[in-house]
């Protein structure tokens, strides 16, 4: 187990190499096995389909990369709790041509230095609105 800080270190070293776009100091992160899931039911897959290990990961981190710009995003807070951290952000994101606020919550899990698994609290109706897998009604 590494120190609050130590940890606190690390998820801010992964979030900067995820806002940089740079894929291969992500990659070194993660755990061969680990696994990325965005909280959601069925009705949103794939958006909420877990992914699991290194070759799946790699697609979707660069997915993310390329399409969800996150530099707006800053940290509210961080929590750590032996090996797991809690990671509380909020700010503009933007998704194509379309910037929106947003709040995210993360809970990753670490084993050896790793992280072994990154559980993600979106606004899924956000997500599947903008991935045209629903429509949101417009006011009047």
């Amino acid at each position: 187990m590494s120190s609050n800080d130590d940890l606190r270190d690390l998820v801010r070293r992964i979030y900067h190499a995820r806002v940089e776009g740079d894929l291969e100091s992500l990659m070194s992160f993660l755990d061969d096995d680990c696994l990325f899931r965005v909280v959601g039911n069925q009705h949103l897959a794939p958006l909420t389909d877990p992914v699991v290990g290194a070759a799946a990961l790699r697609v979707t981190m660069q997915y993310l990369i390329d399409n969800w710009d996150m530099r707006g995003i800053d940290f509210v807070s961080i929590h750590v709790d032996g090996d797991v951290a809690l990671i509380h952000r909020r700010g503009r994101m933007r998704f194509g041509a379309t910037e929106y606020d947003t709040e995210i919550m993360d809970k990753m899990t670490f084993e050896n230095g790793k992280l072994k698994e990154c559980v993600e609290f979106i606004d899924t109706l956000q997500a599947a609105a903008l991935l045209d897998v629903v429509k949101l009604p417009t006011r009047n």
